[in-house]
């Protein structure tokens, strides 16, 4: 009587498993960029803002769309 046996290739797990530790390293990287794109675009006056065409209520919105949609700012 035979057998069958199923079993997933080494290269298949690895290649998941390197997938998602890239995903993971990328999510983190992003959170660092879109933290630190934050802080910088509070800490510029009303009046820089204005220049550049951001409302100070814009930036966690204008911050999110560059770093995760990686939309250009546009005025």
């Amino acid at each position: 009587m035979a057998t069958a046996q199923t079993t997933q290739s080494n290269h298949s797990l690895f290649h998941d498993l390197f997938a998602k530790y890239a995903e993971a390293k990328t999510e983190r990287f992003r959170k660092q960029i879109f933290a630190k794109t934050v802080r910088d675009l509070e800490r510029l006056s009303d009046q820089q803002l204005h220049d550049i065409g951001i409302t100070r209520s814009d930036i966690p919105q204008t911050a999110y769309q560059s770093v995760y949609q990686r939309a250009a700012f546009t005025q």
